[in-house]
Formats: structure tokens, C-alpha cells, sequence
């Protein structure tokens, strides 16, 4: 499948499920020179915030299988908004595909970079010690 009908299935396929929402992003392996023969496709959806805590985690849900079923592949389904930092960020690094709301996307984004910035100084010692000692678990 190219990508651009990739794109235009999972926003069709999204929206049927969730007219209202901010943002759609494809991020991950899929579609980079790092991508395998069996490689999945992660999606992560920008919701509202009151929509994201009423729909909780999108893993288990029949979008996740419809989502498979039309585009031929696994696909890791996310809600952006309940995963940790660290996969904020390489969700808003990848492809936004679709967006609604320009100030909810830009929002979310620069949230996302901020506490990225401060997780990254919290742990400065720890990656520190870290690649003094090479040792995970004695730091």
C-alpha cells in the first residue's frame, strides 16, 4: 500500500470512530530504511482530554482491529495522551497526518518537548553513572 492511501485509511477509519479528533500521528519503524518485512504500524491519536480519559488506552479496542484489517499489517494503536513521556516524544517526531485543532496539536507538542527537557534532567545523574560504569543496575 502507498502512503498516501495509508494515510487516507487510517484518517477515514479514525474519524468513523472519533469525529472529534485534534490529531493523528504515524511514527515508528513503518515507513522509514528501518522499517522490516514484518514490521507493524504505530498510530497514536490526539484526543481531547476528556475524550482520551473516557476511552482509556486504544490496545485492546475494534478500531486497533479494524485498523489491522484494512491496511494488511499489526498495528500498535495509541492514545497520546495516556502513554509515557518518553513515547510522547517519538510520537510527535514521527508524521502528524491529520489535524483538527492547530492549538490543541501545538499544545500537546510543546508540552510533550518540555517534560521530555526536565525527564532528561532528572535523570542526568543516573545516564551518567550509567555510561561510566556500564552498569544498569549498580547505578
Amino acid at each position: 500500500m502507498d502512503k498516501e492511501t495509508l494515510r487516507d485509511t487510517v484518517k477515514s477509519q479514525v474519524l468513523a470512530y472519533f469525529p472529534h479528533t485534534q490529531g493523528i500521528y504515524l511514527f515508528g519503524s513503518h515507513g522509514t530504511t528501518e522499517e522490516w518485512a514484518d514490521s507493524d504500524i504505530d498510530i497514536a491519536l490526539l484526543l481531547s482530554h476528556d475524550e482520551a480519559k473516557r476511552v482509556g488506552h486504544l490496545v485492546l479496542s475494534d478500531l486497533r482491529l479494524r485498523l489491522s484489517m484494512a491496511l494488511g499489517r499489526d498495528v500498535d494503536l495509541l492514545n497520546a495522551r495516556l502513554v509515557s513521556t518518553v513515547f510522547q516524544k517519538a510520537i510527535i517526531f514521527g508524521e502528524l497526518i491529520y489535524c483538527a485543532d492547530r492549538y490543541a496539536v501545538e499544545e500537546f507538542e510543546m508540552l510533550t518537548l518540555s517534560y521530555y527537557q526536565k525527564l532528561n534532567e532528572e535523570r542526568a545523574g543516573i545516564v551518567e553513572a550509567f555510561l561510566q560504569s556500564g552498569r544498569a543496575y549498580a547505578v
